[in-house]
């Protein structure tokens, strides 16, 4: 993100503006949660009554990322996406209002596409042994995900062997081996946008690898998260609008290994942690009595090449 071409405290500062251009590829774990409530009538709004957690274990990355310095002021511009393919699963759970978890199903995920957009700027504090670079940026990410080819077991009392409510796990619940009583799949998007503010220190540790360690907060993040279930009797979506402040942080470690005065290998590793936050539900188009909640975990490894023009 920032930062990236700092070859050498002499070389940063001796123009007055230069040009960077960083094409990289990565590697991503990640989870993103999508979570439904008990209504106010029910006196149990705060418990979860579903959860839907969407795994990429792992999705690959392909990006580029420009960047103009001007004396002591950065402006960046970073695109990527990732390539279509099997990543992992997509688990759904149903708790009753005493947290007993009743069923429970595992789906084979797929990401269908996923691309991230971001901009934004810092400005440098030179002192004699580290930088000091504080950020502002935005960004917006979307992520389309199928679930299909799951089984599950089910302990609600139309399913189990003696008519009453037990554990998904319990010998009275009902086993389905091709996980299509009533879920025969289910496809996701998540649309996010936010503003982060950050800071970013560096320290060069020699004249050929500077190191970075970084921290972001978004004061501002709204997420818009669609499901539909292709259960072969009941069709239905569900949309979830979640506004979440202060609760979306970021993470980074970098580091920089000067191949030329002009060029450089870069490495990031990038940790970001979205709370779980509720918002607005709505089902087939109407508001819904109950609550919907998203969040979002990741951890990501990026490597390039970094070219000062």
């Amino acid at each position: 993100m920032l930062l990236m071409y700092l070859l050498s405290a002499q070389h940063i500062f001796s123009k007055t503006w230069d040009f960077c251009v960083f094409p990289y590829i990565g590697i991503e774990r990640s989870v993103y949660e999508e979570s439904f409530y008990y209504d106010e009538l029910s006196g149990h709004s705060e418990q979860m009554c579903s959860l839907l957690e969407w795994s990429e274990k792992p999705s690959y990355i392909i990006g580029l990322e420009s960047s103009i310095r001007y004396k002591h002021f950065l402006f960046f511009a970073d695109v990527s996406t990732k390539i279509p393919r099997k990543c992992g699963s997509m688990k759904d759970s149903d708790y009753w209002e005493n947290g007993l978890k009743f069923n429970y199903s595992v789906n084979k995920n797929h990401l269908n596409s996923a691309f991230n957009v971001q901009t934004g700027g810092s400005y440098f504090f030179d002192f004699k042994f580290i930088q000091f670079a504080p950020y502002i940026k935005a960004s917006y990410s979307y992520v389309s995900f199928s679930a299909k080819d799951g089984h599950g077991w089910y302990g609600s009392p139309s399913h189990t062997s003696d008519g009453k409510l037990h554990s998904w796990d319990s010998s009275y619940s009902h086993y389905y081996p091709d996980g299509k009583y009533h879920l025969a799949g289910v496809d996701y998007q998540n649309q996010t946008f936010y503003f982060m503010a950050g800071v970013e220190v560096q320290k060069i540790l020699f004249n050929f690898w500077n190191t970075c360690l970084g921290f972001g907060i978004a004061p501002f993040t709204y997420s818009y998260v669609k499901d539909e279930h292709l259960g072969k009797s009941s069709n239905f979506f569900t949309e979830d609008y979640i506004y979440n402040y202060f609760r979306n942080f970021q993470w980074l470690y970098k580091n920089n290994f000067v191949l030329t005065e002009l060029c450089s290998i870069s490495t990031i590793i990038e940790c970001n942690l979205r709370l779980l936050t509720k918002g607005d539900d709505y089902i087939n188009g109407y508001i819904n009595s109950q609550k919907g909640g998203e969040s979002y975990k990741s951890l990501r490894f990026k490597v390039g090449v970094s070219f000062i023009l």
